[in-house]
């Protein structure tokens, strides 16, 4: 069963009249601060329940009548649940729902289970640590639903692009290990493009009603659409990390209900095993592990359901206040996710009434709305504005104060029993009807021959046992004796069907530990699966961009490196475990139901990196014959010397760029998203932008050893707006970017106050020492309009001289709420580089970069889609080649497309013209994990139309013509 935080499963037995003793199962749900459930507390829920069992109301004596007893709970009202197919079919299931609406269904909390099925099951792992994929993650599959298991690390959904993974039925995310950037880097750029998902199915089928409206026919419910909801699963710090992200996220299509577990879920069963987490298909038992144990009881405290897995005893008004806490955290959540909150709804107030951050809006003399740009409330304060409503999460200016946990979240993991075959021949022998074949199925029971009644038990074989396994993550060897301790691995009901067991192991974890291998070779009947950095090969785990960089690295080999990658694993398995556990590979999958058994047909194996160069010579010769022409014309002294001569005032030519992540919205199979490295010598390395799995991206360029040598020498992080595929790579950047970099070196953080915000919060659930991180916060007078110029400000006693940091200027653009462009100048050198991030063109933009000798600009969308551009804020390739013109940039590289595959579009030459004629610029296009210094432009431009030829063919095979 789901249900929101603080999810309790109740089972209350009840002597029935003329009934003989089913048990009632109440399914309820009390998430504080949401529902009027929450009102009563189990105790008193027990006291209700023992109450009703004594005296049984009338009306339990006809169950099957579809009547139900009076709920325990004030407005509240029971409702009968249909089940069948369970070992006592005559049992009804009831549900507790709010009575106030009694026809709307149940609490959005409350999961109605229905009977178990006997449709295909399997577990199949999804990805296994590698640069592209640091975490370890599993998927079950259901026909109706589908669950995720392990880290939702960064490139996770990236990973399952590659795969050919549909997102579409995932409805629940257990996340194990600890909650912290490590085991959710990936989870909430998943959960908006979820919810972007639905919010398109929801639109598509819109238009189906119109369609069928206009027709006179039956329209579809989008309410009955396979992903309704997400719900997600894991330890302490989970509300906290999603209310964090408030302030950058906001999705009304995607209800998200949280179940974060803070005490010993079999210590609120009191000795009893059973799951604490039950629905139609699965039943969980969650295990977190701690290195402190909980501190005993207070003597005179009658139960163990506030006991909390910290290490201290915390006086009761503590709890209560940690409650409270919550309880704050889950209504943020609530609000992010199932807001009524509109974008388009404005209302009038006086100046001084804004609450700030606000963008406020005037109504001119001809009835037209425009953005407000008259004086600020302290010189106006009774000037009507309007402005939009902010959303309810972002009133809440801070959330209650945590501490990181390093409790580590595990999952056993078991279908629910099946049904015997059923046997026709009994059923006909015993008198009964074909039509009431059905019925004995579903476990009911019918007349026979002779007036008997023939009984489900009669006609069926034996029940058939679920089937399961165990995920178990271990974050700290300093939890293997809490792993170890834990009862439920001895349990035989629980380990009953455990066939396979999955071994999910932060960096340096290896099993070789004593009391590890004793545990391995006690559970040797299961097969167990070791996903871990250490003995996992870090082979490219995104073969599509690596075959087209390996083609491209054939093109041009000095801007197009190979990427870094190994065959063989840091260690293996010891002797002790090769008999009874393995390396999981990637694409693996057992079978649960109908059969138990491994499946490797779709085993991943290590990538063919000679298979490109294949392709290449065979499908597409005429791109290596323009390479060669190129390659032949870059060397020719004539060329170089006219290179040497037009490049004379170019500062600083051996400066390299390098695009890490060159797509848009969301991570796709050639691009990732937004992240470009630029390497000053002198001046140290700067990441403008920073989206997911930067880190990752840094590693498979340079190698582990190579990215930390580059983080070493990281200077700061510009942020230029807090869409999320724009810095949720900044955290684990940051964190490695601490343990590798001396303990004296600073690193700035340049952002506007939204973002630092969220990373000041963030420190919180993870400790990515605060006092080194050194935000450098872009400010402006008044609202941040469009083109106003943005102040860098730092903190007392720093500026950008002590962090030997470039000069900062930046100005607001057009594309959302603070987002910024950002211009750095470095003294000494005068090399002066210009970065748009995200936004229409921008004429105060290109004013501050006047004279850049480097532009790097978003370029979403092709001429052809101006409307598009127009309406997301975005630029076109002609838009952003006409910024360069204005800001007489002498180069132009172009970043953030939107398309699926990778192609070159034609730059027309015009736009690069100046009033006073032809200009010493090149333009060049940037592709994941290209390298090009500011020197190499024209010799890069040569090899264009080799990539262009090129990238026909990928374009040509992704519409299906190969």
């Amino acid at each position: 069963m789901y249900a929101a935080a603080h999810a309790k499963v109740v089972r209350v037995s009840c002597k029935l009249q003329t009934v003989p003793t089913p048990s009632l199962r109440l399914h309820f749900s009390s998430p504080p601060a949401f529902s009027a459930l929450s009102a009563c507390s189990s105790r008193r829920f027990r006291s209700l329940a023992k109450l009703q069992a004594a005296k049984p109301s009338p009306q339990l004596r006809q169950p099957s009548a579809g009547i139900v007893p009076t709920s325990p709970f004030p407005n509240s009202t029971s409702r009968l649940v249909e089940v069948s197919g369970r070992t006592r079919p005559s049992a009804p299931r009831f549900i507790i729902v709010p009575s106030s609406r009694p026809h709307q269904g149940p609490h959005p909390a409350i999961t109605i289970l229905p009977p178990p099925t006997g449709m295909l099951c399997y577990v199949q792992i999804l990805s296994t640590p590698t640069a592209d994929t640091p975490g370890g993650c599993l998927m079950l599959h259901f026909d109706n639903r589908r669950y995720l298991f392990g880290r939702i690390a960064e490139g996770t959904q990236r990973t399952m692009v590659q795969r050919k993974v549909s997102l579409a039925r995932i409805q629940d995310i257990f996340l194990t290990g600890c909650i912290d950037w490590e085991a959710t880097g990936g989870l909430l750029g998943m959960i908006l493009t979820l919810a972007d998902l639905k919010a398109a199915s929801i639109a598509d089928i819109e238009l189906t009603n119109e369609k069928l409206r206009r027709q006179g026919r039956k329209e579809k419910d989008k309410d009955q659409m396979a992903l309704s909801h997400l719900n997600i699963h894991g330890g302490k710090n989970l509300v906290h990390l999603l209310a964090s992200a408030r302030r950058f996220i906001l999705r009304k299509a995607l209800p998200v209900h949280t179940r974060e577990l803070q005490c010993d879920p079999r210590a609120d069963l009191e000795g009893k095993d059973d799951p604490d987490y039950e629905d139609e298909n699965i039943r969980v038992w969650s295990i977190p592990l701690s290195k402190e144990k909980p501190a005993a009881r207070p003597s005179g405290e009658s139960s163990p359901k506030k006991r909390k897995l910290s290490s201290s005893s915390e006086p009761r008004e503590n709890l209560v206040a940690e409650e409270a806490d919550q309880n704050i955290r889950e209504a943020v959540v609530k609000d992010m996710f199932c807001s009524k909150w509109k974008l388009d709804t404005l209302r009038e107030v006086k100046l001084a009434d804004v609450q700030l951050p606000a963008q406020m809006f005037i109504r001119n003399e001809q009835g037209h709305i425009e953005p407000y740009t008259g004086p600020p409330a302290s010189e106006s304060p009774n000037t009507k504005v309007l402005v939009r409503m902010p959303w309810p999460a972002s009133q809440i200016p801070e959330l209650p104060p945590t501490k990181p946990s390093k409790q580590s979240m595990c999952y056993i993991v078991k279908c629910h029993a099946r049904r015997g075959k059923f046997d026709p021949q009994a059923a006909t022998s015993l008198g009964v009807i074909r039509t009431d074949f059905k019925k004995l199925t579903k476990g009911e029971s019918v007349p026979g021959k002779d007036g008997s009644i023939v009984t489900p038990d009669m006609v069926m074989g034996a029940q058939i046992e679920g089937r399961g396994f165990a995920v178990i993550d271990l974050t700290s060897p300093d939890l293997i004796d809490d792993l170890l301790d834990r009862r439920e691995w001895s349990n035989p009901e629980i380990m009953k069907g455990i066939d396979s067991v999955y071994w999910i192991l932060s960096d340096g974890i290896t099993l070789e530990s004593e009391g590890v291998q004793q545990f391995i070779k006690t559970h040797s009947s299961a097969k167990h699966m070791v996903l871990g950095s250490a003995v996992c090969p870090n082979v490219p785990a995104l073969e599509s961009p690596t075959s087209q960089l390996i083609k491209m690295n054939c093109v041009d080999r000095d801007r197009f490196p190979l990427p870094v990658f190994d065959t063989q694993p840091k260690s293996k398995l010891g002797g002790e475990l090769q008999s009874t556990a393995e390396v999981g590979p990637p694409g693996l999958k057992y079978q649960l139901a109908p059969k138990p058994s491994f499946v490797t047909d779709l085993v991943v194996p290590p990538m063919d990196t000679k298979r490109p160069l294949w392709e290449l010579s065979t499908y597409t010769p005429q791109v290596m014959k323009l390479a060669k022409i190129a390659q032949k014309a870059v060397s020719e002294p004539a060329f170089l010397a006219k290179v040497e001569k037009s490049q004379q005032d170019l500062p600083s030519p051996q400066t390299e760029i390098v695009p890490l992540g060159t797509g848009s919205a969301m991570p796709s199979k050639y691009r990732n998203v937004s992240a470009t490295l630029i390497r000053v010598p002198g001046w140290g390395n700067y990441i403008l932008d920073c989206g997911e799995n930067t880190l990752g991206q840094l590693r498979r360029a340079f190698g582990y050893e190579g990215a930390d040598e580059v983080l070493r020498d990281l200077r700061a992080i510009y942020i230029s707006h807090a869409h999320a595929d724009h810095h949720l790579g900044t955290v684990s950047v940051i964190s490695r970017w601490r343990e590798v970099a001396p303990e004296d070196k600073k690193l700035a953080l340049i952002a506007t106050s939204k973002y630092q915000d969220f990373i000041r919060e963030f420190h919180q659930v993870q400790d990515l020492s605060p006092e080194r991180i050194i935000p450098v916060t872009l400010r402006c007078v008044g609202n941040p309009l469009p083109g106003r110029h943005g102040e860098p400000i730092f903190p007392p006693n720093v500026d950008g001289k002590t962090l030997q940091l470039p000069h900062i200027e930046s100005c607001f653009v057009d594309h959302c709420y603070e987002a910024t462009a950002v211009v750095l100048t470095f003294p000494d050198t005068g090399l002066k580089l210009a970065y748009s991030g995200d936004c229409r063109p921008s004429r105060q933009f290109a004013e501050l970069g006047r004279g850049a000798h480097l532009l790097i600009h978003e370029c979403t969308f092709e001429d052809e889609l101006g409307g598009d551009a127009l309406a997301k804020k975005h630029s076109t390739l002609s838009e952003a080649l006409d910024v360069g013109r204005q800001m007489d940039a002498r180069r132009i590289l172009l970043t953030h497309f939107s398309q699926r595959y990778p192609k070159l579009p034609v730059v027309d030459e015009r736009a690069l013209k100046t009033d006073g004629g032809r200009r010493d610029v090149e333009v060049l296009f940037a592709f994941d994990m290209m390298r090009v210094k500011l020197g190499e432009f024209k010799q890069a431009g040569l090899f264009l139309p080799a990539l262009r030829e090129l990238l026909k063919e990928v374009e040509r095979v992704e519409e299906g013509g190969v």
